[in-house]
């Protein structure tokens, strides 16, 4: 299963010093909830108290601002660009660089180029660039899901655990022929049974579908299929044209842990990729969080790490801000819920975990996690 890089197991939950641990387990999902909590069937319950004490697992984006951690569609019209855009994802991410302007997250990338052969991307990587990035996989057969996909996507993350995204191009190519194919009931299990994987081993899984040709008030709504798939998915990526022979496109984008974003395309046929004009909706921002900020002034490069109890935390935060009130609550609860921020925005790492004396805390400097795509030696064909 999906670990953080230092644990080999789930962390324990650390409430506030002296509480009662709580019986929640400690994954990146809530189903896997112990069996000490009350359940009702299927249906295992827990207070908010619990809730709120449980750390999760960090799940960072891979593209951040475009592509979240999860499940997600990437549908467009027959022949508009599509794969040129998955193969231009999965080459930039496996080297660590920006996509569409957007830093990524580097790591091995899986791509399921279902419909197209190995000799056609040979071509289309020769085009791209001239550095071969060897955390690029690639493969144009599969399974289907109900041949076993996701069992064969689970051995392949036991040789590749440091695999962050895997591309099913396309979503017809897996699916397979069942008779109640079309209805929503059949759709929305598709992609449940593909989510079900990526939140298992947090892997982000991006399925490459087409679009009806009758168009949509909703663009979304043009993704061919019942809403039983953007029901399932974490969110969807839609790339279409006013004209089929423009170079010009706008890529949508939407999803549950982002806002909704219009990037302006143009395709530069030389290199075979794609290159962002124009981002119409500005990127999110995040408010501030109080903690957070003051934490990165603790925690830095010239003073790495710091651990101790939740109320040591609270008293040296008090110390160097007077103007804010923190109480050991009050941070474990923002910790749990913010740890990915903190270390996304701040490369602040946070563990909790038990001792003889008590819980916990202890926040380490990550410093630079990945090479700096401006730090890449590429040929002036390279991707840009």
């Amino acid at each position: 299963m999906w670990e953080d890089k230092e644990t080999t197991a789930p962390d324990p939950s650390v409430a506030p010093d002296g509480e009662q641990p709580s019986a929640l387990a400690r994954t990146d999902s809530i189903t896997d909830i112990e069996e000490t909590h009350k359940q009702f069937g299927k249906i295992q319950i827990m207070t908010m108290p619990e809730l709120m004490e449980t750390r999760f697992r960090v799940r960072p984006a891979v593209i951040d601002g475009l592509l979240p951690a999860g499940t997600y569609l990437l549908a467009g019209a027959p022949k508009i660009g599509k794969s040129f855009l998955v193969l231009q994802m999965a080459y930039q991410v496996s080297m660590g660089a920006p996509f569409l302007g957007f830093s990524s997250r580097q790591g091995t990338v899986l791509y399921l180029a279902l419909e197209d052969t190995c000799e056609r991307l040979q071509k289309r990587l020769a085009q791209m660039t001239e550095q071969d990035s060897e955390h690029l996989i690639l493969s144009v057969f599969s399974e289907t899901l109900d041949e076993g996909l996701t069992e064969r996507l689970s051995d392949f993350w036991s040789e590749h655990t440091d695999t962050v995204l895997i591309i099913i191009d396309t979503l017809q190519r897996v699916r397979g022929r069942t008779p109640d194919n079309g209805s929503y009931a059949a759709d929305y299990d598709t992609l449940a049974r593909l989510k079900e994987f990526s939140d298992t081993y947090g892997v982000t899984v991006l399925v490459v579908h087409h679009t009806r040709k009758e168009g949509a008030e909703d663009v979304f709504n043009m993704i061919s299929g019942t809403n039983g798939l953007m029901g399932a998915a974490d969110g969807a990526l839609l790339l279409h044209k006013d004209k089929r022979t423009a170079s010009d496109a706008v890529l949508e984008v939407v999803g549950r842990d982002q806002p909704q974003l219009r990037l302006h395309l143009r395709f530069a046929a030389a290199h075979l990729c794609w290159e962002l004009l124009e981002a119409e909706t500005e990127c999110y921002r995040e408010p501030p969080c109080p903690l957070l900020e003051v934490l990165s002034r603790l925690v830095s490069e010239e003073n790495p790490s710091w651990s101790g109890t939740a109320t040591e935390l609270a008293q040296c935060l008090s110390e160097m801000d007077s103007s804010r009130s923190f109480t050991p609550n009050w941070i474990v609860r923002t910790l749990n819920a913010q740890q990915d921020t903190l270390l996304r925005k701040y490369d602040i790492r946070y563990v909790a975990h038990r001792t003889r004396e008590g819980k916990s805390l202890s926040l380490r400097w990550d410093g630079v996690r990945s090479v700096s795509y401006t730090h890449l030696t590429l040929p002036t064909n390279s991707l840009v």
